[in-house]
């Protein structure tokens, strides 16, 4: 029913777009004064960073579009999963989305996605801001009628369970995991050794109360946002992770928009990048003081310790590019040498 009622939603919203500005199609300059609405959803709350920098995303295309370009923002899922608005994205009843899954978006997302590549947000963002690299990821969207505007920092992302403490990969062994339906998630967890149930953000916190799953992972930033640290006793500050942070929209969307207007959304979607960047790095540490007096029990590994997790992760490299063949070794390789500042 809530599927049903957030695809309903989306639909009126799309029809009411139409008959307030024409079709997607046209090729209006932008002095002609026709406007242009851009309904943009996500699925974290009101409070969490991605929202507080999408509303300066909002105001910046606002204030120099002349209020020709409005932005409707809308949180917390209520059009649904991330699934499901990048589907509504995808066929042009969402003009614009941030989240993953990022296989959907583009395969060579993954490139961010391979364990312990980036030792803080820095890293991360030479390889987003690379021209050569955000060519590759962009095309390969473009193919699949999206439109990526930028790419920044997603959240490094921890793991958290109520059974023990993690300190080596053998603690994950046994351990019922939630993931999002990302691949390179699913594919690490496992080969950490614990197992992997795919549940949505949404469902996430009750999953873990009632222990349907033992734990999961995620950035701090969310694990804060959806409280799940009420339902984890164990959280290992690891960083396997740092995932990308993606505005995307539809490319034909995007493409029938004046030239001016593009570049006011490219300008404003980079500033939404940098503004959450700073909020993250920010809060990090005092949400994690938040949930230590809350009574959760942080680890951070040692280096050897974190080495060991990092051995442990090579085979996840060759899985996505000889078995699945989402990139190739020399995208990899230079991601790699980007990310360690060469």
């Amino acid at each position: 029913m809530k599927k049903l009622i957030a695809i309903t939603l989306v639909m009126l919203l799309a029809f009411t777009t139409v008959f307030a500005n024409g079709s997607s199609e046209s090729q209006a300059t932008a002095d002609s004064g026709k406007t242009y609405t851009i309904k943009l959803g996500h699925t974290m709350s009101t409070a969490h960073p991605r929202h507080v920098s999408l509303l300066e995303f909002e105001k910046y295309v606002e204030e120099k579009s002349g209020g020709k370009v409005q932005v409707e923002l809308f949180p917390a899922g209520v059009l649904g999963s991330e699934p499901d608005m990048q589907e509504s994205m995808r066929m042009g009843t969402l003009e614009a989305f941030v989240g993953g899954p990022f296989d959907t978006i583009s395969k060579k997302l993954n490139l961010f996605l391979m364990p312990f590549f980036f030792d803080n947000q820095d890293a991360l963002m030479r390889v987003a801001k690379n021209e050569e690299v955000f060519n590759i990821i962009s095309s390969d969207a473009e193919a699949n009628g999206l439109k990526i505007l930028a790419i920044g920092d997603g959240g490094a992302r921890q793991i958290t369970n109520s059974k023990r403490r993690i300190t080596k990969p053998a603690d994950m062994k046994g351990l019922k995991l939630r993931t999002p339906s990302i691949e390179a998630i699913m594919v690490c967890m496992e080969t950490l050794g614990a197992s992997t149930v795919s549940i949505p953000l949404a469902d996430c916190y009750m999953s873990l109360k009632t222990g349907v799953a033992d734990g999961q992972e995620n950035p701090v930033a969310t694990i804060y946002d959806q409280k799940l640290f009420e339902v984890q006793k164990y959280i290992t500050y690891v960083n396997y992770q740092y995932h990308p942070e993606v505005l995307t929209m539809n490319a034909k969307y995007y493409n029938s928009l004046p030239a001016e207007y593009q570049q006011i959304l490219s300008d404003a979607a980079w500033l939404f990048i940098e503004t959450e960047n700073k909020i993250a790095i920010e809060n990090a540490e005092s949400r994690l003081e938040e949930m230590k007096a809350y009574g959760c029990d942080v680890y951070t590994p040692t280096d050897a310790e974190k080495q060991a997790f990092v051995d442990a992760c090579t085979p996840v490299y060759d899985h996505f590019v000889n078995t699945l063949k989402y990139f190739t070794q020399e995208e990899l390789d230079l991601v790699k040498s980007l990310a360690m500042g060469k």
